[in-house]
């Protein structure tokens, strides 16, 4: 299947730019994800692959062909939505042919591209039942099945789990993986759940204002962010973070502010920038038992406001001076609400920015 490339994108509704200079080039067969909040540009972009937007100002191609002022049936893009939109009246074998017979294709074809898609999405003994006769997972296959059975060059996925609960996004998660991985079809997909990108993309575009803030495969964003925005929005729980300033003493350095003090090693000073903010994972605090004997430049103090027992791993809220933390910890003893803890901070597992919020 073809890359797809985006050339200095930009898209505007009046004065308001929603998509700025975005650049991009989608590897053959590859599964990208676009992530962000709510404004961010994802859908507006995914719109504008399909024809659904227009372009203000850059191209867009499919291959070697360049689509960016085609009309949608032109682009030979296969497009799956939030809402299922399956026609109520039809079943389930109508609702997968109805895009084919429009296009006149051959009656045998259909039959087989049905039959194809129906095995490929377990949906074989479902081709007769009416949509109201399907659980919110199988209508989400009936709507990744109408697209494959286009046999298009790339696959567009808006948001496609919103609408379903836990257990079956995980569920869907595995399979639109598989299939992903069966077809080796282009695929760009979108979402706003940072566990689906996590877990889906072999690349995540994060994005915030219109604007592409790190691309990386998701191992890569989640232990080397590039800025504050995309340390706090991927991974779960999210980082904490604490403004302070650089203190030098005896050649050495730590980060401070109030209640805390944690020493950086010097490696990590080598840029010559001032960090502003320290981030530290959840997962990477450790609770220390017994009492302390004395000042420790790894750990810090504070006092349990609220203990979440979620089975193998617990999430401890704590305060420490201003400063409201998480800890995320497996094994470790959980304190209760109130009790002053000890709290390990590892210095090689900090992140610092700057203060423009840039990594250091």
């Amino acid at each position: 299947m073809p890359p797809v490339s985006f050339e200095r994108v930009c898209k505007r509704f009046g004065t308001v730019g929603v998509v700025e200079e975005f650049s991009l080039d989608v590897a053959d067969g590859e599964l990208l994800v676009l992530v962000g909040g709510s404004g961010s540009g994802k859908s507006t972009i995914l719109r504008m692959v399909a024809g659904l937007e227009s372009v203000t100002t850059g191209s867009i191609r499919i291959g070697d062909r360049e689509i960016t002022h085609l009309p949608p049936r032109q682009r030979d893009v296969a497009m799956v939505f939030q809402d299922y939109a399956l026609y109520p009246h039809l079943s389930v074998r109508d609702n997968l042919s109805l895009g084919l017979r429009l296009r006149k294709v051959p009656r045998a074809e259909i039959d087989r591209r049905v039959g194809w898609a129906g095995e490929m999405l377990g949906l074989a003994p479902l081709l007769e039942r009416k949509p109201k006769q399907l659980s919110g997972g199988q209508r989400q296959r009936v709507a990744m099945g109408r697209a494959m059975v286009r046999e298009p060059l790339v696959f567009l996925f808006d948001e496609p789990m919103s609408n379903l609960d836990a257990g079956l996004r995980a569920q869907m998660r595995i399979e639109i993986g598989a299939l992903q991985r069966r077809l080796l079809t282009t695929t760009i997909y979108v979402t706003h759940d940072q566990v689906e990108a996590m877990t889906l993309g072999d690349r995540i575009v994060v994005l915030a204002n219109g604007r592409i803030q790190q691309v990386g495969r998701p191992i890569e964003l989640y232990r080397r962010p590039l800025n504050r925005f995309v340390a706090g929005f991927i991974g779960t729980p999210p980082m904490n973070f604490i403004d302070g300033a650089l203190q030098r003493v005896n050649g050495g350095a730590a980060f401070v502010a109030d209640g805390v003090r944690i020493a950086l090693p010097g490696d990590r000073l080598a840029t010559g920038a001032e960090p502003r903010t320290l981030g530290i994972r959840p997962e990477d605090l450790r609770i220390v038992a017994g009492t302390s004997s004395g000042e420790s430049d790894t750990e810090v103090t504070g006092r349990a406001v609220l203990v979440e027992r979620l089975g193998g791993t617990s999430h401890i809220h704590f305060d420490v001076g201003p400063h409201r933390m998480l800890a995320s910890v497996s094994g470790d003893p959980l304190p209760d609400v109130g009790d002053v803890i000890r709290v390990q901070v590892p210095p090689a597992n900090v992140h610092l920015f700057g203060a423009d919020g840039v990594a250091l």
